[in-house]
């Protein structure tokens, strides 16, 4: 039976929700506007160099992540000392990493045979040392449920950032713009992060064998979750030029803004209800699977939405005449990869609230033995196209075996997950489909050609997607919550 707390949680949680999507937008709006301008007064070139160096941080950081911030999610009972000690954990992995970085950069420059890759590394070395001073108590915004204090938090430094980084772009017209921009806006988060609570972190370990009994898993999660995702611009990063790695990170950063904007709100909104309701499993599950039910509902069209809109859409917003089109296959590819990434979000989650990461962990390094043993064949077969298939590849069987064990250990039925979800995924496919080749038939400008298949992927998702809600009974599920809102507004003297 729901109890008399479900309303007010659910309120809170939706309420985070559209804080953290509007954090999330506003955020990405302000990166489309750095990343037009960026676009415009960089080369492919530039992004390549900075991705290959970025593959070498990765690579280091996810040796010493050591989930810090999990662990303080997950604990209903942390206290200041715990947030003292992840902070100086924190600090140290920040440390380490910095001089693992400037000892390797010269092998790194002779390996990629690229003396600017140097300077790079000893740049993101201090960037490294910069992030790891950030006041960790922010992590009570979320914690607490402080949705606006986390909003601003994170919102401001972007903001200010961005006419950083174009002014630094028309000054060097080079790749010194990325780097020096990644320098100042990490500076300013951390001033900000002491200006926006009162918290001071020490220098402790008090807590450190509580925090390390569940960050080693996540350390394990981690590193695995590193190989999978990331695995695709390391082999390419040895493989093939600059210039073909800069289209590739352009394709993957673009084709997974359904997992940045969509799924990453939803999961950050949904974790610290999830932890308040981890002792009652009927509650955990009903709120798991309309969670689950949500997040595909909104993400799903977006993935495939950008696909199906990519052709008319990266020349007008990269720019360039037809410089970025090699970037448009490579996303019609990964956006079933950032669909299938989004659906395993919550789930994951769950996972990991529920106490079983190691089972999650097992998932992980199962995903990366798959995508290290596909990736190079998908290339030489097809190219970059054949890597981004080869993600989309880990991604199903992510979301099977992710989706098996919450069903097993979370007592979730699998066939409850697949009756979430199918709505979404069936509407969205038959959209995509139907909008993809659109142009074909439509002899006008790229402006009215997207303006056209935008409108009509919209109508074509919202009205299968009421049909099948239709069809599967009218469920309680966020297409209802809408619905029943619609109702308020449109027609309140009905409902009164």
């Amino acid at each position: 039976m729901v109890t008399p707390e479900t309303p007010a949680l659910s309120g809170q949680v939706f309420n985070g929700t559209k804080w953290y999507v509007a954090m999330r937008w506003c955020l990405k709006g302000m990166g489309f506007v750095s990343s037009a301008f960026l676009a415009r007064l960089l080369m492919p070139e530039d992004f390549g160099l900075i991705g290959m160096s970025l593959v070498a941080l990765g690579l280091i950081t996810v040796l010493f992540n050591f989930g810090v911030t999990w662990a303080l999610l997950q604990n209903n009972e942390a206290t200041d000392q715990h947030f003292d000690t992840a902070w100086s954990i924190r600090l140290l992995q920040s440390m380490a990493i910095a001089v693992l970085l400037i000892i390797s950069a010269p092998y790194l420059a002779q390996f990629y045979q690229d003396s600017r890759i140097e300077l790079i590394v000893q740049i993101l070395a201090l960037v490294s040392v910069i992030k790891g001073f950030e006041n960790i108590g922010i992590v009570k915004f979320q914690k607490e449920m402080a949705f606006a204090k986390d909003f601003k938090f994170n919102v401001l430094p972007k903001f200010l950032s961005v006419f950083v980084t174009i002014g630094l772009a028309f000054y060097y017209q080079s790749y010194m713009a990325l780097l020096i921009s990644m320098v100042v806006s990490d500076a300013i988060k951390v001033v900000i992060s002491y200006l926006v609570i009162d918290f001071r972190p020490k220098f402790e370990f008090k807590k450190m064998s509580e925090i390390w009994g569940f960050s080693k898993w996540m350390l394990v999660n981690n590193f695995a979750d590193y190989i999978s995702q990331q695995g695709d611009l390391f082999l390419l990063s040895m493989v093939t030029s600059v210039e073909n790695l800069g289209y590739y990170r352009w394709g993957s950063e673009l084709s997974l803004v359904a997992i940045t904007e969509v799924q990453q709100p939803f999961s950050r909104a949904l974790t610290p209800a999830f932890v308040k309701l981890k002792h009652d499993q009927p509650r955990l599950t009903a709120a798991y699977l309309k969670a689950l039910s949500g997040m595909t509902l909104v993400a799903i069209p977006i993935a495939l939405g950008f696909g199906a809109v990519s052709q008319e859409l990266i020349p007008i917003f990269l720019g360039g005449g037809d410089k970025w089109l090699p970037v448009v296959p490579i996303i019609n590819a990964l956006v079933f990869f950032a669909m299938m990434t989004a659906m395993c979000g919550i789930s994951s989650t769950l996972l990991v609230i529920s106490g079983h990461v190691k089972q999650r962990a097992y998932v992980s390094w199962l995903n990366a033995i798959v995508a290290v043993a596909t990736l190079y064949p998908a290339y030489e077969l097809f190219g970059l196209v054949g890597v981004a298939y080869s993600r989309v590849i880990v991604g199903v069987a992510t979301f099977f075996l992710i989706s098996y064990l919450v069903s097993l250990y979370c007592n979730v039925g699998l066939l409850s997950i697949l009756k979430a979800i199918w709505r979404s995924l069936l509407a969205g496919l038959i959209m995509y489909v139907l909008v993809l080749n659109l142009s074909q038939w439509l002899p006008y400008s790229l402006w009215l050609v997207l303006l056209i298949k935008a409108i009509l992927g919209a109508v074509i998702y919202i009205s299968c997607s009421l049909i099948f809600w239709v069809i599967s009974g009218k469920p309680s599920t966020l297409e209802s919550d809408i619905i029943d809102k619609l109702k308020v507004k449109l027609w309140p003297s009905v409902n009164n």
